[in-house]
């Protein structure tokens, strides 16, 4: 069986010199704000990954200032994920989404303590924006959409058992572009803008909630154990 690197590499480099040609065509453009290198993910122990009992694939909404302008080869951005995240350069990069991140793997645990639980961190926007944060200009989400609309394969090699969107529902028009239309239902006592299950074929259970500056402000803890409660094992 082929090693889930190695058929995520492939994906990468299926769509590589068209994407790189595109996103250099913007920089030379002299269009701004430019787009950064896009978000590729890399596996840890790719084995303990395969044979978890759980799954977990938790989705911002895009990386801004990712190795600055385009232009990395397909194995240094891969690097740069497995340092980043694999290698927990992430926990002291601070901030609302990662400390987010980081309460509700806490919780997950805690309330599965015998079963194995892994994650993979990705971004619903794999090309983000140079500069400032935020959702990158049509002339860049276009592009990946055109040349390197790669999530649903991702999905399918790494078969996450849930993903969890913490994106808002201001993203949800990106997660429909990578899906197909979703059906967005709301948990209660949330509204579905509040907290949704989505319907995802492939994945057991996806949810998507508010991004994290809301959710800080929203009960960050109920609305966790809201989604918890409702992953089955």
């Amino acid at each position: 069986m082929t090693k889930m690197n190695e058929q995520l590499r492939a994906l990468y480099a299926s769509r590589w010199e068209n994407t790189s040609r595109s996103l250099q065509e913007i920089v030379n453009n002299n269009d701004k704000p430019h787009p950064t290198n896009p978000l590729l993910l890399y596996v840890d122990k790719e084995e303990e990954w395969l044979h978890a009992g759980l799954r977990v694939m938790i989705f911002g909404q895009e990386s801004n200032d990712w190795e600055a302008y385009p232009g990395k080869s397909i194995d240094h951005l891969l690097g740069v994920y497995d340092d980043f995240f694999n290698k927990g350069a992430c926990w002291g990069y601070g901030g609302q989404f990662w400390n987010a991140v980081a309460r509700f793997q806490h919780l997950l645990d805690a309330a599965h303590p015998t079963t194995q639980i892994r994650y993979m961190w990705n971004n619903i926007v794999k090309i983000g924006k140079i500069g400032k944060a935020g959702f990158p200009p049509g002339y860049i989400y276009n592009e990946e959409y055109v040349h390197f609309h790669v999530i649903p394969e991702e999905v399918a090699i790494l078969k996450p058992h849930v993903a969890l969107f913490l994106t808002g529902p201001n993203y949800d028009g990106a997660i429909d572009d990578n899906f197909g239309r979703v059906n967005y239902t709301a948990i209660p006592p949330y509204t579905g803008r509040q907290l949704a299950r989505l319907s995802i074929p492939g994945i057991n259970a996806a949810f998507r909630t508010y991004h994290s500056p809301s959710l800080w402000r929203n009960d960050i803890q109920s609305c966790f154990e809201a989604i918890i409660k409702e992953i089955a094992l």
